[in-house]
């Protein structure tokens, strides 16, 4: 985490505490977090902080490289960016919203081939399957059939 935040000061900005903070938060968050999950969580460790600087912080993060914005559903989420880590796909359920993580490498490698035959080159891959959890599927069926 730390190394990431020295990108901060390499690009001349301030190290303050409130993003460190946020970059912590965000790095501990399990799954992708809301700006508003975020300020839930350090309104607890830090009283008085402002939405505003969250959702600053975040914006600057995605400016540096630290994280990336994510649209699943029905807002916008941010997860860190770690070095080395597999790129991943996102899985969401369009019935109460929940969002899975999957790893699809061939996909992934597939639209690097194909673009590279365009002469273009990939710098990362974004796709949102959209569909039904399982526990949606399952309220569905015990419903019954849908006329």
């Amino acid at each position: 985490m730390n190394a990431g935040l020295e990108t901060l000061r390499g690009q001349g900005r301030r190290l303050t505490p409130q993003r460190r903070m946020v970059y912590a938060a965000l790095c501990d968050h399990p799954g992708h977090a809301t700006a508003d999950d975020l300020h839930t969580v350090l309104a607890r460790r830090l009283p008085g902080v402002q939405r505003t600087t969250v959702y600053r912080t975040l914006d600057l993060l995605v400016e540096l490289g630290l994280a990336r914005t994510v649209r699943l559903g029905r807002s916008t989420s941010y997860e860190p960016v770690r070095e080395g880590a597999e790129s991943h796909q996102h899985l969401v359920c369009d019935g109460c919203g929940a969002t899975a993580d999957v790893g699809v490498p061939s996909l992934v490698e597939r639209v690097r081939r194909g673009a590279a035959a365009l002469g273009y080159t990939v710098d990362r891959v974004d796709l949102v399957a959209h569909g039904s959890c399982p526990r949606c599927r399952g309220a569905a069926t015990d419903a019954g059939p849908v006329p």
